[in-house]
């Protein structure tokens, strides 16, 4: 499965290591109802250049997008530390009112999404 991380007009972003891992995985990892957009040619440029006209202060890599409504998960694109904080940003909410969680890191996020996974196929 092919991944497509790049962003045009943004220089590179180093994602976490754990993140490249996960997406690499065979057969890919089913999260549902997040879905990793890397695996969609365009989704993460086309995201990244829609947050950012929504919110021009943050500095917003979008990497996974949830099924039921407009969250999309985000490393922190400011965050060097090659272990970068997640945030889930509510795509068109008023500046503001776009930021709806956050974790400490990719490991962490991906640990709640695998809950939130189970949770949904229970259901």
């Amino acid at each position: 499965m092919n991944n497509y991380l790049e962003i045009t007009g943004r220089s590179h972003f180093s994602y976490p290591s754990d993140f490249i891992e996960t997406i690499n995985l065979t057969p890919a990892i089913d999260i549902e109802p997040w879905w990793f957009i890397v695996f969609e040619e365009g989704d993460v440029n086309y995201w990244y250049h829609t947050l950012k006209k929504l919110y021009p202060q943050r500095e917003l890599i979008p990497f996974a997008r949830f099924n039921a409504n407009d969250d999309i998960a985000c490393f922190d694109g400011r965050d060097e530390s090659g272990n970068p904080e997640v945030l889930i940003i509510h795509a068109y909410a008023s500046e503001g009112w776009e930021l709806h969680g956050t974790y400490e890191n990719f490991k962490e996020w991906l640990s709640e999404a695998i809950q939130t996974h189970s949770t949904w196929e229970e259901e």
